[in-house]
C-alpha cells in the first residue's frame, strides 16, 4: 500500500504542480503524517523537493517535483512520450497562481467531506482541460483553443451535476487580454456542449473590484459579437469573499448584478453511470504510521 501511495503522490503533483503537505492529504485522502513520511521518502530519493511558498505567511513550503520525479511520473502516467526532463530543471513558474488554483479545488473537496454522497468526481488540470478543447485541422496539427486553469464536476446527489471551468485571477491581464478569454470561452463552449446553459466558467479574483469588471466585459461580449449564441453561464468572486464564506455560503457574482450561491447554479443531469469515485473520500487502509 505504502509505494502505491507514493506513485499517487508523485502523479498528483505532477497534474497539478506544487502542493502544500495539508492539499495533498486532503486530496489524496491520507493522514498528515503518512503524507510526510510518504514526502521523506521521496525526497531521498531524488524525486520530490521543497519549494518555499513566499506569498503565504508562516514560512510555508509546497512540495514540488525534481526533474528525476517528474520523469517518474510521467511514466506512471503514460507520458513519457515527448517527456522534456529540462523543462523541469527550472523553478516553477507562476507559483501563486498555481497555489491559489489548486486552493480553490481543495477548498470544494474539504466542503464535500461533511455531505454524504456529495464531491468532486472530476479535476482536470489545466493540460488535461486544454486537451479536451484541442482542435485538429486537416493537416493534423493541433490547436489549443482555450486554457482553463481547472476544469471540475462536483456532484449533487438526487440533483444533478455542476460542470466549472475555473480561471483563477491575480489581476496581471489587462482588460483586453480578459476580454479575449471570455470570447474564447463563449465561442468554444457554446459549440462543444449541447446543454451549454448549463456549464459554468468561474472566475476566482485577488482583486476584490476584479468581479465587477470582469462581468461587464462578459456583458458586452453578449450584446455584440456573442450576440445571438447560447452561451454558458460566467460567475465571479473575490478569492477573499470565498475563502470568509465558503462553499456554502459564497454569493457570486453574475450577469445583471445577480448574485448566487454556487449550489444554486443550473446543473446538468447526472450521468447514467452514477458510481464514481468521489475525490478527498477514497477508502484507505490503515495508514502505516498509525501508532507511531
Amino acid at each position: 500500500m505504502y509505494e502505491a501511495a507514493k506513485k499517487e503522490m508523485l502523479a498528483t503533483v505532477y497534474r497539478y504542480g506544487p502542493m502544500t503537505a495539508s492539499q495533498l492529504a486532503t486530496v489524496l485522502n491520507y493522514r498528515l503524517p503518512t503524507l510526510y513520511a510518504m514526502a521523506s521518502q521521496l525526497s531521498r530519493q531524488g524525486l520530490v523537493r521543497s519549494i518555499p511558498l513566499p506569498f503565504l505567511r508562516l514560512n510555508h513550503v509546497g512540495y514540488g517535483l525534481t526533474a528525476e520525479g517528474a520523469k517518474a511520473s510521467a511514466m506512471l502516467t503514460g507520458e513519457e512520450e515527448g517527456f522534456r526532463m529540462k523543462a523541469w530543471e527550472k523553478h516553477p513558474v507562476q507559483l501563486e497562481h498555481v497555489y491559489g488554483t489548486n486552493a480553490f479545488f481543495v477548498s470544494l473537496i474539504r466542503h464535500s467531506l461533511t455531505q454524504e454522497g456529495e464531491g468532486l468526481t472530476e479535476w482536470q488540470s489545466t493540460r488535461e482541460a486544454a486537451e479536451q478543447y484541442a482542435n485538429f485541422k486537416e493537416s493534423g496539427k493541433k490547436t489549443m483553443l482555450l486554457r482553463p486553469d481547472g476544469l471540475c464536476t462536483y456532484v449533487l446527489p438526487g440533483r444533478g451535476r455542476l460542470v466549472l471551468h475555473v480561471e483563477y485571477d491575480t489581476g496581471s491581464e489587462n482588460q483586453w487580454k480578459l476580454q479575449d478569454k471570455l470570447w474564447l470561452y463563449g465561442r468554444v463552449l457554446s459549440a462543444a456542449w449541447r446543454a451549454v446553459t448549463a456549464v459554468h466558467v468561474l472566475f476566482v479574483t485577488k482583486i476584490e473590484a476584479r468581479p465587477k469588471r470582469l462581468l461587464r466585459l462578459w456583458a458586452s461580449l453578449g450584446e455584440g459579437p456573442l450576440l445571438g449564441r447560447p452561451l454558458p453561464n460566467v460567475w465571479a468572486i473575490s478569492e477573499s469573499e470565498w475563502n470568509r464564506r465558503g462553499a456554502e455560503e459564497a454569493l457570486w457574482w453574475g450577469l445583471e448584478e445577480k448574485r448566487l450561491r454556487l449550489k444554486d447554479m443550473p446543473l446538468l443531469p447526472m450521468p447514467l453511470e452514477t458510481d464514481f469515485p468521489i475525490l478527498g473520500k477514497q477508502p484507505r487502509e490503515p495508514s502505516p504510521m498509525l501508532g507511531r
